[in-house]
């Protein structure tokens, strides 16, 4: 943090000449305070372009940023490939440690979209009209549903998971949304609330009351989850500065993997040769080995492609039938991926590595996908296992289950705990 110090109105002029200059806009800080800055030309991917490697923010080569200077990013901000940031109508700040990964879409009107602190926007999550994310709240004390007892977050996050979507709301820190679920215009969301899976919440009524069906209790596993995304992603900030501070080229098409705690760094192997192409027009990312030569790829695969293994790894991917635009592939830490023959992806299909958790505990199989699978626009996997030949609809989800072989999941249905739990995508 800066400590306010008198400067003599001459060297005032020098700074403010020099900002205006180079286009390092000064900023105000933003709530949390330290350095901002807008993600301008200059600024980019690294923002500020001069900022140390410990709390400069990322922005990837191939996000899109629409009217920077109407944006704000605050220190240790990773934007992740393919995002989107339209600041056409109004501003967008985002706060300290927060993330927006692939494919996320945050587009701004009326007042604007106000992100706090510690937010995870996760991979294919939609922020729009005027929103208020993690600016206001408590820390606590919640009772955990699970075990029955108090606990307080004084550092609070938030969790926008998979393919959600915030519609002109406010949401409180210490709160999850789910992965496809939904919070509309007009509605809070309440400190220590989570919505479900599949969701659509559109009144304050359901935002806080669990008799509803729409929201539960936040629990001490989802604060220590929500944690370790926030600690990771400020690694990845970290990383990819300095790949880009060793050379521009390591932050563009199939390349590096930052080497970190939990990543070893390193290249691809696509038809058995390791590779890096900068120029490539999809991102292909780390520990990732891919069946298909790069010239079959290249036939095979769509645009705006996200196989980031620079988390969890490796990644084991067999020849594909072929890839839709905007497809996704991660991992959390020390997970990997197994990806079988034949498997057809659509458009925006997410395949999220976890382990299956059993009695409370991360420790069930990894997520994999069995040979002739086909996965339909806007579907998830995460921490599960599909068996050969299943399918999964539009906008549908399976978590933390295992699915035999030739099982079809219908369209906008979320199947989890081995189907303890099917609920149906609300919106």
């Amino acid at each position: 943090m800066f400590k306010p110090r008198k400067i003599c109105s001459v060297l005032t002029t020098i700074i403010l000449a020099f900002a205006i200059a180079t286009q390092i806009y000064i900023q105000p800080a933003l709530a949390s305070g330290g350095t901002t800055c807008n993600p301008t030309t200059i600024n980019l991917p690294i923002c500020p372009s001069a900022a140390p490697s410990e709390s400069a923010s990322f922005v990837d080569p191939t996000a899109t940023i629409t009217n920077p200077t109407n944006i704000t990013l605050g220190e240790k901000v990773y934007i992740a490939p393919f995002s989107e940031l339209n600041a056409t109508n109004a501003p967008i700040s985002i706060d300290a440690g927060s993330n927006i990964q692939d494919q996320v879409k945050i587009i701004a009107s009326g007042t604007g979209v106000e992100i706090g602190e510690h937010v995870i926007m996760a991979h294919m999550a939609t922020i729009k009209g005027a929103a208020k994310i993690g600016t206001q709240g408590s820390t606590g004390p919640f009772t955990d549903p699970v075990t029955n007892t108090q606990f307080s977050n004084t550092i609070p996050e938030i969790f926008l998971a998979f393919n959600c979507e915030i519609d002109g709301a406010t949401v409180e820190r210490n709160t999850v949304v789910n992965f496809l679920a939904r919070v509309g215009p007009g509605v809070t969301l309440p400190a220590g609330k989570v919505v479900l899976p599949g969701k659509n919440v559109t009144t304050n009524l359901q935002a806080s009351s669990g008799t509803l069906g729409k929201v539960a209790n936040l629990t001490q596993a989802d604060v220590a989850l929500m944690e370790g995304i926030i600690e990771v992603n400020e690694a990845f900030a970290k990383g990819y500065t300095d790949l880009a501070r060793t050379d521009s080229t390591n932050v563009t098409g199939i390349n590096y993997a930052p080497d970190t705690s939990f990543n070893s760094g390193g290249l691809p192997q696509i038809g058995g040769s390791q590779t890096r192409d900068p120029n490539f027009r999809n991102r292909i990312i780390g520990n990732i080995n891919l069946q298909d030569s790069l010239a079959t790829l290249n036939n095979k695969i769509g645009n705006r492609i996200s196989l980031r293994a620079d988390e969890g790894e490796p990644f084991n991917v067999g020849q594909i039938a072929g890839m839709a635009n905007d497809v996704v592939f991660h991992a959390l830490e020390t997970t990997s991926l197994t990806l079988g023959n034949g498997i057809g992806y659509g458009p925006r299909a997410l395949v999220h590595g976890g382990r299956q958790v059993i009695n409370g505990v991360a420790n069930g199989p990894e997520t994999s996908v069995g040979d002739a699978v086909g996965l339909g626009p806007n579907s998830v996997i995460f921490r599960a296992s599909i068996g050969n030949k299943s399918a999964l609809g539009q906008r549908s989800a399976v978590f933390n289950s295992t699915i035999a072989p030739r099982t079809a999941i219908a369209s906008r249905t979320i199947y989890a705990d081995n189907g303890s739990l099917i609920l149906p995508v609300e919106w």
